[in-house]
Formats: C-alpha cells, sequence, structure tokens
C-alpha cells in the first residue's frame, strides 16, 4: 500500500493531522491499534487557542454544541466546602478573541467530531492495524504491520499516546520524572446525588484527593478521579466500582450520594518528560508520545491538537514543493511549548496536589484564600488558554523592528467587520481554510495587494468604517485597533493562524513567501 503520510494513532492528536491533510488533499492513511474508537473521558476540557483551531478545521459548531462553558468547581477541604470557583471569564466572547473561555467535553467526544470531519474529507481510518517495524531511506519509509502488510509512505508521524510504539522504534528517550508519590484512579461513572451544575473536590486532611465532574451530552456519565498512596511492597490497588464508592464516601462524607454504572476505569501516576527532537528524518512524533505531563491546567489534549495542526501544513507544503527544511520548524516552534508546559503543569501539580510540609500549608491557606478573588482566577484561566503561545525566534518568522503589537510569531487575533456588501464577516472567516492570508491595511495598500499574486495566497484589503471597498476586503475599525495597524501596514499570516511579517516593504512579503509558495 502506497500513501503520502502515514499517520500512526487515532486520538486527538492524530485525528487533527488527518483533517488537516484531508482538507490539503494529501494522501494519507490513520491506523489504529485498538479495535474501535476509544470510550474513557481521559481529558475532557478544550482550551481557547485550540478552540480556535478547531474552527479553522470546521468543526466548532459541533464542538460548542456538545461542549459546556462555565462548570464552576466547588471545592471542600475535608468535608466542608470552602469555595465555589467560576471557570468562565465575566466578559464572555470580545474583540480579537472569539473563544475566551475553556469548553468541556469528553476526549471520546472531541475524536468523534474529528473522525466524522475526516470523514466528510474522505479520509479513512483502519482499526486493530499494529505497527511493528519501520525503515527509512532518502525517498521514504517503509512500514510493516502486524499481519505483515506493507505501507510505503513519505513520511511517518507517531500520534500514538504516551506508550508510543514509533518513539520506541525510534529509540527515542522521554527524559524528565515520574511523580511516583501517589498514583491516580480514574473512570467514567454515574453519579446520583450531586446536581450536575458544577465540578466537584475534595482536599483531605491526609493529602488526600478526590474529584467528580459532569461530562455534557455523555449519557449522563461522570468523570471520577482519587489519588492513592502505594501500600506495602508499593502495592495499589486495582480500579473497580467498589473501591471508587469506598473513596468517595472515606473522602465526601457524602452517604446519599451513590457511583454505578462504570463504562470506563482506569489507574496512572502523573509524568512530566518529553523527547530531545520531534523528527527523525522522515519520521515525527506529536502529542503523548513527544511530550507527556500533568493534567494540571488541562493542556495535553491541547498541547497535541496544535502540535499536529502546527505539522500538517508544513508536510502538505513540502510535498507540495517547498523546501523539506520547513519541517525542521516543528520542532523549533514546538519543543520550547512543550518544556513550558511541562514546567508549569508540573508547578500545578505540586502546588495542588501536596501532600505534606510547607507547599500543602501554601495550599489551603495562601492559594484557596486568593482564587476566591475574580481577578486572581482570571489571571489563573489565562495562563492556560494557551493564546499567548508564540514563535518569535522561527526561522518562520520575519524580525521586525517595530513595537507595535502583535508581532510576528505571536498569534493573529480575531476582528469584526463587514464584507464589501455589508455582510458581516469576521477575520477567523478570511483565514478559515488552507491558505496564508495578507492583510494590507488602508486604501494605500491596495496596490501593493493586487501585484502580489502567489497560488496559495488570499490577499485582503482592511479598510474603516465607511470607505469604499470592493472585492476581498475587511471593513471596520476593530482590526486596525486590535493589530494596532497604522494605514500602509502589511501582516502576512501563516495557514495556522501566526503572523509571519509585519511590515511596509512588501519586498519582504514577496521573500518570505519565496520557496514555500510558488510563484
Amino acid at each position: 500500500m502506497n500513501t503520502e503520510v502515514l499517520v500512526v494513532g487515532a486520538g486527538p492528536t492524530g485525528l487533527t493531522l488527518a483533517v488537516e491533510l484531508a482538507r490539503r488533499g494529501v494522501a494519507h492513511l490513520v491506523i489504529d491499534l485498538n479495535d474501535g474508537p476509544a470510550t474513557g473521558s481521559r481529558g475532557k476540557g478544550l482550551q481557547p487557542r485550540s478552540l480556535e483551531v478547531l474552527d479553522d478545521l470546521g468543526v466548532i459548531e459541533e464542538i460548542l454544541a456538545n461542549g459546556q462553558v462555565g462548570l464552576s468547581l466547588r471545592i471542600h477541604q475535608g468535608h466542608r466546602p470552602t469555595v465555589e470557583l467560576s471557570t468562565a471569564t465575566a466578559a464572555g466572547p470580545r474583540p480579537g478573541m472569539p473563544y475566551p473561555d475553556l469548553v468541556v467535553l469528553p476526549e471520546w467526544r472531541v475524536e468523534q467530531v474529528l473522525r466524522d470531519r475526516l470523514g466528510q474529507l474522505g479520509g479513512k481510518i483502519v482499526h486493530g492495524a499494529e505497527l511493528v517495524a519501520f525503515e527509512q531511506d532518502e525517498e521514504g519509509v517503509i512500514a510493516t504491520l502486524g499481519d505483515g502488510e506493507k505501507v510505503l509512505a513519505r513520511y511517518l508521524v507517531g500520534c500514538d499516546g504516551g506508550h508510543s510504539t514509533v518513539r520506541r522504534l525510534l529509540g527515542a528517550t522521554m527524559h524528565g520524572r515520574t511523580h511516583a508519590d501517589q498514583y491516580f484512579l480514574v473512570g467514567d461513572v454515574r453519579v446520583d446525588g450531586l446536581t450536575d451544575d458544577a465540578s466537584y473536590v475534595w482536599f483531605g486532611e491526609g493529602g488526600t484527593y478526590l474529584a467528580l465532574a459532569p461530562l455534557p451530552n455523555a449519557e449522563e456519565a461522570w468523570q471520577y478521579q482519587a489519588n492513592v498512596l502505594p501500600g506495602p511492597g508499593g502495592s495499589v490497588p486495582e480500579p473497580t466500582l467498589e473501591i471508587f464508592s469506598e473513596l468517595f464516601l472515606r473522602r465526601s462524607g457524602r452517604a446519599d450520594v451513590r457511583l454505578s454504572e462504570a463504562t470506563w476505569l482506569s489507574r496512572y501516576r502523573f509524568n512530566a518528560r518529553m523527547v530531545d527532537g520531534y523528527r527523525h528524518g522522515r519520521v515525527f512524533l506529536a502529542g503523548d508520545a513527544a511530550h507527556v505531563h500533568s493534567p494540571a491546567g488541562g493542556q495535553g489534549m491541547n498541547t497535541g491538537i496544535q502540535d499536529a495542526y502546527n505539522l500538517g501544513w508544513k508536510l502538505a507544503a513540502v510535498l507540495a514543493g517547498a523546501s523539506d527544511a520547513l519541517l525542521d520548524s516543528y520542532g523549533i516552534e514546538r519543543i520550547p511549548v512543550a518544556a513550558q508546559v511541562l514546567a508549569t503543569s508540573s508547578r500545578g501539580f505540586e502546588s495542588v496536589f501536596a501532600l505534606t510540609g510547607v507547599r500543602r500549608f501554601l495550599r489551603d491557606h495562601l492559594i484557596f484564600p486568593l482564587v476566591k478573588r475574580p481577578a486572581i482566577m482570571s489571571r489563573l484561566l489565562a495562563r492556560t488558554n494557551q493564546l499567548d503561545i508564540a514563535y518569535p525566534d522561527s526561522p518562520l518568522t520575519v524580525t521586525s523592528d517595530t513595537a507595535r503589537g502583535p508581532r510576528p510569531g505571536e498569534r493573529a487575533p480575531d476582528a469584526r467587520g463587514t464584507a464589501a456588501d455589508g455582510t458581516p464577516i469576521r477575520l477567523f472567516d478570511l483565514l478559515r481554510g488552507t491558505h496564508w492570508t495578507l492583510l494590507g491595511f488602508g486604501a494605500g495598500t491596495a496596490a501593493t495587494l493586487a501585484d502580489l499574486h502567489r497560488a496559495g495566497l488570499r490577499s485582503f484589503l482592511v479598510v474603516g468604517p465607511g470607505a469604499a471597498g470592493a472585492g476581498n476586503c475587511l471593513v471596520g475599525a476593530e482590526a486596525a485597533r486590535v493589530f494596532r495597524a497604522r494605514p500602509g501596514t502589511l501582516i502576512l499570516i501563516r495557514p495556522d493562524g501566526y503572523i509571519a511579517a509585519r511590515t511596509t516593504d512588501p519586498q519582504i512579503i514577496t521573500g518570505h513567501l519565496a520557496g514555500i509558495l510558488p510563484a
């Protein structure tokens, strides 16, 4: 069997990559070891930046229709309720940020939405297919499956999770640490006796932790989490409904609540580890195959989605004739992001799951009282929304001497306005798709935009209210305000929504695109 890209793993990372390749017309094959789609909730939160990615991929309406925003968090110390926290911003959507809040949605539902989108685009997933070996040369990769079938691909991408077969076959090592002092039991259960308008957390005197979170549109399932300490000889209880119920009663004191109908049960330890390199010749690693970390802050599924989104358009560009060096930018851009996520999630883990000592005292007597303040909680949410991810040191970023922002390497914000005929439109509507985008601010840039013709580049004139506009334009004051752009400014935006260049010199735009897009 021949294909351009072999994707190993059909979780959120692999499916995001497959959708990105499919909408660009890149031949690909997704294989997955499991006999069918996953059923457990696993991750359950989509951050604002991931929502923007899913908007571009054409699935945001399904995500928002199935997910839930603004689920409060009720924290208990012992059996006593101490604070209720809001997980939504008070302002809601605002200029530059159409999706400001975390959306709660179980990972299996995210996968279902992406699978449906992939099916619409003609993509295919082969379940029950095991990768057992591969070899590569300058022309491609030959992968061997468990049934002996050979798959010849130009590139192979391992999106096969924390126990990645691709990573093992590469001999790539995960560096970091394992939090070995405690295990976590997790599962999806039915809960009777708790209202589903909030998530619940109990912190106990002995450093115990228990959490229950309702899962939207999941047939009344809740996600259950509880930490357990290793017993004599390192023994840890198996995850069973009986153990879940026993721990819940002991830690919550709620004899009126009943757990039943467990559909998924698991056990794990928190790891904070990542590989040194994401590219190994024609083989790449993405998502948990490249980095694993504490779930504090809800970054795991989101980081994998954005790995795939970063890599997908670059694979398509190289397969269409761009320089192979473009693929090196994947690791250059995404490795620092993973390193930062590992560092911040580990600090969050140590602050929240502190068992003894000073950290536990600070959690109970400083952190919990502080997060009651809306301003403090808003700052914490902003630190995990991934909207501030930037690639200023990327080879794809043109250095700018302007202090005005957003700057090259940073995310392009959204902006509202109208088309030339007065139809309401957003900048994200213009960015959506597989193309590069060039914005020219002010009527004086119209001739420049007309001269810059390249396949894969779409240009839009941005003018203020009342100005005459024709053809491809965005009329309104918001874009100039959120970009802090003066008349004459040209802003080049990559297919993944990051600013590549900001200048008044059209030759800089032309030079940057040479070798990436055909003339």
